[in-house]
């Protein structure tokens, strides 16, 4: 709207000077004029190719890192005693199994807490059906696949897509300050039970680096929309030196509209967002501790808080694709020091539980959720499918 209103004068000046006076020597004299005409054409076709192309080489960078780790992992677990993993894996008792699959549950609750909390309308159950069926759809297809998900599944329930996307927005946010801030709380835990190495602390601050500045973020938000237009108009500003094709102006008003929409349920579910948060990746931690336990790795040998240390550090390459899968476990093994170790195959066993519980049995959850969605709204779910194929 500010956009529209500022542009009309500034177009309307420009043809009446040229339709009064017509000498060419007036021209110089406007240099601003000619040049937001010839920007905005190029603007609508520059940035697709342009984030086509940032999309192509992020994803690109994410495929290398994680076939090199993939590549290192398959160097670990070469020398393992695979029939010895599968008889700890298929050797789990049913009382461990449902152990298991309770802190799954768990889990999952916490990891779709935020939302409820951000959309309180949504409701804690609705939440982990829209958390489950997401995470099904990222897995299997292409982004924005999952959010159009989501944002589909709460106009079927009701929510307005703008409360929708500013709870999916702030709970991704949110998890993206525990996810970086994992390896500081794994740092000070190691602290506290002597266990600190020197790769622990570089491994913190530069994780914790990135979490803070998304706290930050989440601050100014909290502030009032006034504080984040300036916030991102800077920003926008800086960037503007790099790139011609971030419009600081832009940025302004969209902070501006997320902080109305946003800005009040963030102050008032801050804290049980970020209480969610980090229960979310203790209950994982918990998960690793009962898998590696129940596949014959003991104490002795790994102690639990070792255990937690480890997968608290390494917590950030779960930002890869398939969550890490493969860079995460070899990490894992190594910071146990059991890659070469006599429970080396237990420890793989373990990693494999923990996998089938972390991964496939939400994915197998997700499909639940998704085709009961799909059955008892299935306007909504044409229309998703007609908007995801383009037709």
């Amino acid at each position: 709207m500010t956009r529209e209103s500022a542009g009309d004068p500034a177009a309307g000046p420009p043809r009446q000077r040229r339709a009064d006076a017509p000498p060419p020597s007036s021209r110089p004299s406007l240099p601003s004029a000619p040049s937001a005409p010839s920007a905005r054409p190029a603007r609508p076709a520059e940035p697709p190719r342009a984030s086509r192309r940032r999309a192509l080489l992020v994803g690109a960078l994410k495929i290398g890192l994680t076939v090199l780790a993939l590549w290192w992992f398959s160097r670990v677990v070469r020398r393992v005693n695979w029939p010895a993993v599968w008889d700890a894996v298929t050797g789990l008792a049913p009382l461990q199994i449902l152990a298991l699959l309770v802190v799954v549950a768990l889990r999952q609750c916490l990891n779709a807490g935020p939302l409820a909390v951000f959309v309180p309308s949504l409701g804690l159950r609705r939440a982990v059906s829209n958390d489950l069926s997401a995470n099904l759809v990222a897995t299997v297809a292409p982004p924005p696949g999952d959010v159009v998900l989501r944002i589909a599944m709460l106009r079927s329930w009701g929510i307005p897509p703008a409360e929708g996307i500013a709870g999916i927005s702030l709970n991704t946010l949110t998890y993206y300050v525990a996810r970086f801030g994992a390896p500081v709380l794994g740092l000070g835990l190691a602290a506290v039970a002597g266990q600190a190495e020197p790769a622990y602390v570089w491994t913190a601050l530069s994780s914790g680096a990135v979490s803070l500045v998304v706290v930050v973020g989440l601050v100014i938000a909290s502030r009032g929309e006034r504080s984040a237009a300036r916030a991102a108009g800077w920003v926008g500003g800086r960037l503007r030196r790099i790139t011609s094709q971030v419009d600081p102006v832009a940025w302004s008003e969209r902070a501006a509209a997320f902080v109305r929409q946003a800005g009040d349920v963030l102050r008032r579910g801050w804290g049980r967002a970020m209480t969610c948060q980090v229960g979310l990746v203790l209950s994982e931690a918990l998960l690793l501790v009962l898998s590696l336990r129940f596949a014959g790795v003991p104490a002795v040998v790994a102690p639990t808080v070792t255990i937690v240390v480890a997968l608290l550090i390494s917590y950030p390459l779960t930002a890869l694709p398939f969550g890490g899968v493969g860079v995460l476990d070899a990490a894992v093994i190594a910071m146990l020091g059991l890659e070469q170790g006599l429970f080396e195959a237990e420890a793989v066993a373990g990693l494999v539980v923990f996998r089938v519980c972390w991964m496939l049995v939400p994915l197998a959850l997700g499909a639940v959720t998704v085709t009961r969605w799909r059955r008892g709204h299935v306007a909504e779910a044409a229309a998703l499918r007609n908007a995801t194929r383009g037709g």
